[in-house]
């Protein structure tokens, strides 16, 4: 009896460690070209659950995010890049990569899209291998 109590709480309890990766409260908010005043209407804006590109009124957002602070340079890395992947489990395939602190430049995010990226965001939202930082958007 005394092992199904147990049993029945670790099954309760499981669930409640199954967390979502979140963003990190440093990288959330708007990044905007770092040649464009922070009233720049092409940029990302960062949530905890999503990252959405925008350019004027055309936006996309992407959910299912996924964090990697070794991905840079294996399990043994210990530099500051974090990459960011949207859509990671969702079976839609990775469309881009967000990487904080590019280059080891800390503040400095980057956009690469993949090559077989769908929907010709690369297009309507021209960030790729943009140097972008965190702003307070004027809207």
């Amino acid at each position: 009896m005394r092992l199904i109590f147990i049993f029945c709480m670790l099954i309760v309890a499981v669930p409640a460690f199954a967390v979502e990766p979140l963003v990190p409260e440093e990288f959330i908010g708007d990044w905007l070209p770092t040649d464009n005043a922070c009233d720049s209407k092409l940029g990302i804006k960062v949530e905890k659950d999503s990252v959405t590109l925008f350019n004027g009124a055309d936006s996309k957002s992407f959910g299912d995010l996924d964090i990697c602070y070794s991905c840079e340079g294996g399990a043994q890395y210990s530099g500051e890049v974090v990459w960011l992947l949207p859509e990671f489990h969702s079976g839609n395939g990775v469309q881009f990569t967000v990487y904080f602190n590019a280059n080891e430049e800390k503040g400095i995010t980057v956009i690469q899209f993949e090559k077989k990226e769908k929907e010709n965001i690369k297009k309507r939202f021209p960030l790729h291998d943009v140097k972008l930082r965190k702003c307070k958007r004027k809207t």
